[in-house]
Parts: structure tokens; C-alpha cells; sequence
């Protein structure tokens, strides 16, 4: 190149050595050639760099409507930017300037959350959380249904009387007995939330290179074609709690008020990925009924929910506990409270499952005359209907 650019510039002299007019020409192609080169008509900068965010929906058993991005700055965790949402079926794209973030990708957008979770503290990652949302009836019931158990306790216990099982011991997995809770702290329920995936994407760097110049005006948008691609794996948040009570009687129950499952996580930690160490209980109906195969006495109860899950994760020593409060068919009611601790398996494949199989036996009573009273609190049972070949 340098070779044919010289041999250029010898031909122009030779030839302006033979014109008459040399030196008004030898003065034209010096500007010429050494005159500053164009500059650009156009030039542009937007000062930040494009990212491709991909999320891979199969890891998590979600089927979002749309994807919400947080981007935080890893020097301090203050929020950069909450990015418009964006349909799942699009392509996400945000805008980065230079500097180290940590990104937050959600299903959905927190607004249509409201009423199932709260999220709280999205100005800094730190503090960034997804909260359940307290229902204050129920966890009034729950409360008089806990007040009630210590009265009786306490009069049981005054009597001399060792606590019966009926006020609340049932076996463990291993057989031996499991004490009832005796918390005196105020407890309360939360909203079943919805389902949600979330994932947390450190260390993300945008350099001088990757952000976004034109030096020519360009017909379309250019910066989609050279973006930065982040997969992003998506993690479940709220796991699936099966519930599956064997009834030895069942045929004794007309029905059961609220049941209660106590001491599962209040929320979720989105900094840290794990749910919180706070603890709520789930308010929730357990009357899916099914006999046995050839008993018209014993059967299973069944009921399925979404929740935070363990506490911690797992990694704490707390309990749980199970509260049922059936209806026996003379109207009078039967509370049970078990320690389900050591009963509660849990499966990890895709949706965390936690579940748990317990025995129960109820007393053999007579039926009120005419079917007693009507409790409005009584959730009927809600038989599963089986087809039995012939």
C-alpha cells in the first residue's frame, strides 16, 4: 500500500514538471495530499453498551408473561436501573454503561405481585426482598385457634392429666413422639404467593469496547447486532407443599375448619438467593377426601399449596407444625396439632416439593340427629370421584 501511495505521488510531479502551469498545480495537489482528512459528517455515542438478556425459563416450571431487569453496581448495590418490562415472547435488551453491575432477572413485573408478594428494598441489592403478604383474617384465626389450645393445655395440665393426643402429639417418622409447639409469640399467615423465578447474575463487566459509536449515520439501529448475550439460568422461589393425611374414621368427620401449617418462611432473600429466617404460617382448606379401596370408614385427606418454603432454606433447626381442626359428625370439634418436622420430604426437581404423610386416627362417635347444626366455618369435603372397572 505504502509502495503504490508513493509511486502515486511521483507520477503527479512528473506530471506537473511538464505542465505550464507547474507551480499553481504543485500547489493544488500539496493541499491535496497533505491536507487533513474529511471528517465525518455524523458521529455518535450513546455512551453505553447493549446486553442481551436470555433467560432459560425451562429451569424453573414458570411460564412468564413478561421479564423485569434490575441492574445494581457491584461497588456499593445502589440500583443503576429498573428496566422497562418486556414481553416473554420478545428479546430482552438493556442499555450498560461502563462499569461492574449485578443483574436481577424476574418474571412478570413486581406490580403484578400486589396482593400475593411484596417486594421491598429495590434500592439496594442488599436489602432487596421478596416479603409475603400478611392476611389479617386468617392470621386471626390462627391466633384464636392457638389461644384456645393453650387454655385447654393449661387446664389439662392443671387437672394433673398428661396432654392427650388429641391436643396435639402425633408420631414422628422414626414413631416416637413429637411435643406440641408452645410458642407464645404472636404468629400469623400469609397470602399463598404467586408463582415467581428469579435469578441473580454477579460480575457482569462492560468495557470501553462494548459501548455503542457510529461514525456513520447508521439506517436502523445497529447495537442489537454487536450486544453482549447473558444466559441466565431462572430459579424457582416459591416451592409446592403436598399434604397427605391417612384418617383411620374418616367416616367420623363432617368436614374441617382452616388448617394451619406453622413456622415455613416469610419471604425470600434476593441478594443472597435463600429465603428468609423469619418465620409465617399458611392458612389453608384440607378437605380433598378419598376413601380406601373397599372401606367406607377409613380414607385420605389431601391439599396442595405454593409457599416460601423451609426456612433458611433448610439449613436452621427450626420446626414446623401442622394444625387440623376437624368436625366430627355429632358437631363437636376435634383440634390436632402435629410436630411434622421429621415428616416433611422434600424434592428438588424443578419445583422444590415439600411432602408430607402423616397418620391420624379420629374417635368413633355417633351423628347428631338430623345432621346437627350448620357451622359456616365448616369446609364439606370435596370427594374424588374413582371410576371402579367392572
Amino acid at each position: 500500500m505504502i509502495r503504490s501511495v508513493s509511486t502515486l505521488i511521483h507520477s503527479l510531479l512528473r506530471l506537473l514538471s511538464e505542465s505550464t502551469s507547474g507551480p499553481v498545480a504543485a500547489i493544488l495537489v500539496l493541499l491535496l495530499l497533505f491536507s487533513c482528512q474529511r471528517d465525518h459528517l455524523y458521529f455518535a455515542s450513546s455512551n453505553t453498551a447493549t446486553v442481551l438478556v436470555e433467560p432459560d425459563w425451562s429451569t424453573s416450571a414458570v411460564h412468564p408473561n413478561g421479564v423485569t431487569v434490575y441492574a445494581y453496581r457491584e461497588s456499593d448495590g445502589s440500583l443503576y436501573k429498573r428496566f422497562p418490562p418486556v414481553s416473554a415472547d420478545q428479546k430482552c435488551y438493556i442499555k450498560l454503561p461502563q462499569g461492574d453491575f449485578t443483574l436481577v432477572v424476574m418474571n412478570d413485573t413486581p406490580e403484578e405481585f400486589k396482593g400475593r408478594i411484596d417486594f421491598r428494598g429495590e434500592q439496594n441489592l442488599s436489602t432487596f426482598q421478596a416479603r409475603g403478604v400478611k392476611d389479617e383474617s386468617r392470621s386471626q384465626k390462627l391466633n384464636e385457634h392457638l389461644k384456645a389450645q393453650a387454655e385447654a393445655r393449661a387446664a389439662s395440665e392443671s387437672e394433673g392429666t398428661a396432654a392427650s393426643e388429641s391436643e396435639g402429639t402425633a408420631a414422628s417418622a422414626s414413631g416416637s413422639a413429637a411435643p406440641v409447639s408452645k410458642s407464645e409469640d404472636e404468629e400469623y399467615c400469609i397470602v399463598e404467593p404467586d408463582t415467581l423465578a428469579m435469578s441473580v447474575i454477579r460480575g457482569l463487566h462492560i468495557s470501553p469496547e462494548q459501548i455503542d459509536y457510529y461514525y456513520d449515520r447508521p439506517e436502523y439501529d445497529l447495537s442489537q447486532e454487536s450486544a453482549t448475550v447473558v444466559p441466565v439460568s431462572m430459579k424457582p422461589v416459591v416451592s409446592q407443599v403436598n399434604i397427605k393425611a391417612h384418617v383411620k374414621g374418616l367416616k367420623y368427620a363432617r368436614g374441617t375448619t382452616l388448617s394451619f401449617l406453622r413456622g415455613v418462611a416469610a419471604g425470600y432473600d434476593i441478594s443472597t438467593q435463600t429465603n428468609s429466617t423469619d418465620r409465617a404460617a399458611h392458612a389453608f382448606v384440607l378437605n380433598n377426601r378419598k376413601f380406601d379401596a373397599g372401606s367406607d370408614s377409613d380414607g385420605t385427606i389431601t391439599a396442595s399449596f405454593l409457599s416460601f418454603g423451609l426456612v433458611g432454606d433448610g439449613t436452621t433447626d427450626s420446626r414446623y407444625y401442622l394444625d387440623i381442626n376437624f368436625v366430627l359428625i355429632n358437631g363437636e370439634p376435634y383440634p390436632l396439632t402435629f410436630d411434622v418436622t421429621e415428616l416433611i420430604s422434600v424434592d428438588v426437581s424443578l419445583y422444590l416439593t415439600l411432602n408430607l404423610d402423616l397418620e391420624i386416627v379420629l374417635p368413633e362417635v355417633v351423628g347428631e340427629e338430623g345432621g346437627g347444626g350448620f357451622n359456616t366455618d365448616v369446609s364439606e369435603w370435596e370427594d374424588e370421584v374413582v371410576d371402579i372397572p367392572i
